[in-house]
């Protein structure tokens, strides 16, 4: 459920989508836990995922679970 307006700046600034409240708890940790380790890869290198995959071992089960709810979150 990613969107244009998440993400995170070179600055270290952190822009979350306000519709992620919607999502499961385990969901908006996924994506929070995503946009910190882009603070230290900016890039979706090998090197992110497997910093992201050593912080949260389950992210892409997390991820695909909240882009499997995507359209309902963005549209209700």
């Amino acid at each position: 459920m990613t969107t244009a307006t998440d993400g995170c700046s070179p600055k270290g600034e952190v822009v979350l989508n306000p519709l992620l409240v919607k999502a499961p708890t385990p969901c908006i940790d996924y994506v929070i836990t995503h946009e910190l380790c882009r603070l230290t890869e900016l890039n979706h290198s090998p090197r992110f995922y497997r910093l992201l995959s050593m912080r949260m071992p389950d992210w892409d089960a997390r991820k695909r679970r909240l882009d499997e709810m995507a359209e309902m979150l963005l549209n209700r």
